[in-house]
């Protein structure tokens, strides 16, 4: 049986920690960009590495990725859970009780 704290989703969140930047920001460094301001500029502007904003303006083509072993994807669930954890007993993110009919 998962535990409640699976339920807990942080993706779209503030605390999800992943993304750097706010879809509204990365469209201001390409209006920004298109204006003429230069991407060393906009990376102090918006307090973020240079190749974030190149990576913005031209995204990276890539190609297909092999898969991690198992144990990587055991350990970064565990830090997830753990992270969620802690926010859920600081009171920063409340669980849902809500299930989902299938």
């Amino acid at each position: 049986m998962p535990l409640k704290i699976e339920n807990i989703k942080l993706a779209g969140t503030k605390f999800y920690g992943r993304a750097k930047l706010s879809p509204e920001q990365r469209q201001a460094i390409q209006i920004l960009a298109r204006e003429g301001y230069s991407q060393r500029k906009l990376a102090a502007m918006f307090n973020v590495s240079k190749r974030l904003i190149q990576s913005i303006l031209s995204p990276p083509v890539r190609k297909h990725s092999k898969q991690y072993p198992t144990e990587y994807w055991t350990e970064l669930k565990r830090k997830c859970r753990k992270k969620k954890i802690d926010l859920y007993k600081n009171g920063k993110i409340k669980f849902n009780n809500k299930l989902k009919n299938k």
